[in-house]
């Protein structure tokens, strides 16, 4: 059998606010369908982050339905798993996931699928916070693989190795004994080896971040085909709207970043320009003048060379910010920190309370004894605290 990997599609996404933007991750998405049914595969897997918003658009769920539809049509199941994106973190919440019958959603409580001969078990994404509770499940989805002969795992998790500081799962917990690992989480394409298996993370399906710029450009954005027989893997890649990113002197050439930008379809531009304080002003309204028509999107800024002070007018990254202000503290008191920032950033309330609630009732240190008891079973109130929280997943 033959199956299709892809993830972190993030459908509804509207990229600078621009209506052709978020086209252009549908487009994206339909794009890797129509080719997976070409390539007449068994079934997909979607290794999370279907959606950009637990709460999507109209438009994308309708988008996701046309695609299924299709799909379907051709014989071909859609497997998935819910990735941060498309959880709402509030008690008895549903995933958008939920409105389709042909879609087949893991969840911690029915975490499995069998196809043919092939073991498929699949969770979804946890927050650090919930992290023992991911490796427990982990062991138990282990061991139920154990009688079949292939054996795959899906999972929407950052790990060590792959994502720096804003990992959920180390590579060392990475369960073995499975064929085939498919991950999402990491827009980047990631081919590795692990204990006799791959683990894969195929990528986004169109540019989320200007920082995956530089992976698009070495590996593309795409999916992967996969088969069973002995896991081989084959990239393939779909046409996406172009980003281009330059850095020019004051005494740049105008006609040389047209000729950049010249081609079919209006890209994404970013440029950052070397010069003063006083030349910027100037600098910046031609180029909005000379090429705003010219590109969907255009992102000027300046680097700074003035004696006194270089510095890039790039965005803080909001991880290392916290880190250098909570020096001394706790990684977990850092990552609740951090989590808490985006939720609250939100507007989710209610969600933040929640993550509040777990944090302190499982790390406070009159839990210490729980942390330090193994295997041994939580008491109820935690458990309650993980169950309110994970309940969105099911």
């Amino acid at each position: 059998m033959r199956f299709a990997h892809l993830s972190d599609t993030h459908l509804g996404y509207r990229q600078y606010n621009l209506d052709k933007r978020e086209d252009d991750f549908y487009k994206a998405f339909h794009k890797c369908i129509d080719k997976i049914i070409d390539e007449k595969c068994d079934f997909v897997i979607h290794s999370g982050d279907l959606f950009d918003e637990p709460r999507p658009h109209i438009r994308a769920l309708v988008e996701v339905r046309k695609a299924i539809d299709k799909l379907h049509d051709s014989g071909i199941e859609f497997i998935t798993v819910a990735g941060n994106h498309d959880i709402l973190m509030r008690k008895g919440s549903l995933i958008p996931h939920a409105l389709y019958k042909r879609i087949k959603v893991l969840t911690p409580k029915n975490p499995v699928k069998v196809i043919g001969d092939v073991f498929i078990g699949g969770l979804p994404y946890h927050s650090k916070i919930h992290i023992n509770a991911l490796k427990d499940s982990l062991k138990l989805l282990s061991k139920k693989s154990q009688e079949y002969g292939k054996r795959i795992l899906v999972m929407h998790q950052g790990i060590d190795k792959y994502f720096g500081l804003e990992y959920e799962l180390k590579f060392g917990d990475v369960p073995k004994g499975f064929d085939y690992y498919a991950f999402g989480h990491i827009h980047k394409r990631i081919e590795d080896e692990f204990e006799g298996g791959k683990i894969v993370y195929p990528g986004s399906t169109e540019i989320w971040r200007v920082d995956e710029l530089v992976d698009f450009e070495k590996n593309r954005k795409g999916f992967v085909l996969v088969d069973t027989d002995d896991f081989s893997i084959k990239r393939v890649d779909i046409d996406i709207r172009p980003f281009i990113k330059l850095e020019v002197e004051s005494t740049f050439d105008l006609n040389e970043i047209k000729h950049r930008i010249a081609g079919k379809k209006k890209p994404i531009l970013y440029v950052t320009v070397k010069t003063d304080d006083q030349r910027y002003q100037t600098i910046y309204r031609e180029l909005n003048r000379e090429l705003s028509n010219k590109v969907l999107y255009i992102d000027i800024k300046k680097k700074n060379i003035s004696k006194e002070e270089t510095r890039f007018t790039e965005a803080v990254d909001l991880r290392d910010l916290i880190n250098e202000m909570m020096e001394g503290y706790k990684g977990e008191e850092k990552d609740f920190a951090y989590s808490l920032f985006k939720t609250l950033s939100s507007g989710d309330i209610e969600a933040a309370f929640t993550l509040t609630e777990d944090f302190y009732r499982v790390w406070d240190s009159n839990a210490q004894d729980i942390k330090n008891r193994g295997k041994a079973e939580a008491p109820s109130k935690i458990k309650e605290v993980f169950q309110s929280s994970l309940e969105a997943y099911r």
